[in-house]
């Protein structure tokens, strides 16, 4: 017997009509790359998540990638500059440290959740450390109050890479995307 893995025409189906009516927006008016339905949805998203701003980016590995460039630019990390991150990631998080002159050091997850603990995060600092990489996996979140407040005090950033959790949250409500710097 076959499982399915996952029925995207059964769960498209109920949205299928709008689906091809925005389409025939798109192709109406000729307009495929930014225009006013990618502003709409940064407005949108920045709200969901409850953050002043969001900006489209062709995906998540273009997105960390400007994020760690952007903190280069500002003079708040530094090529060589060290960035903790889970061992277990997918490649992107490290292909975005790599890619702005930043090294990826592998932290351990925890082995119960696969998610980063600040513990194993002091464990491998090193002076060399800038930057932690914390990734958010299959919809949960590491004990963010515990690493924000181990990076804070050890004069880090913290960077998020919320790709498999949006919309996940503290206790709090306070969303993924809006927990790190």
């Amino acid at each position: 017997m076959k499982i399915p893995f996952l029925d995207l025409q059964q769960i498209n189906a109920p949205h299928e009509a709008q689906f091809h009516q925005q389409l025939q927006l798109m192709l109406d008016k000729g307009w495929y790359i930014l225009g006013e339905e990618v502003q709409h949805f940064e407005r949108e998203f920045a709200a969901y998540c409850g953050t002043s701003h969001c900006i489209g980016v062709a995906n998540g590995l273009d997105a960390l990638t400007l994020i760690c460039r952007g903190y280069i630019e500002l003079g708040q990390l530094h090529k060589g500059d060290e960035v903790l991150v889970p061992a277990n990631t997918y490649i992107a998080s490290i292909l975005a440290i790599i890619e702005a002159g930043l090294v990826p050091v592998l932290v351990e997850p925890n082995p119960t959740n696969f998610l980063l603990e600040a513990n194993e995060l002091e464990q491998n600092r090193t002076p060399k450390t800038k930057a932690v990489m914390v990734v958010h996996l299959y919809g949960q979140l590491p004990d963010m109050e515990a690493i924000s407040s181990w990076a804070k005090l050890n004069n880090l950033l913290l960077i998020e890479d919320a790709a498999q959790a949006h919309g996940a949250q503290l206790p709090s409500g306070k969303k993924v995307g809006n927990l790190g710097n």
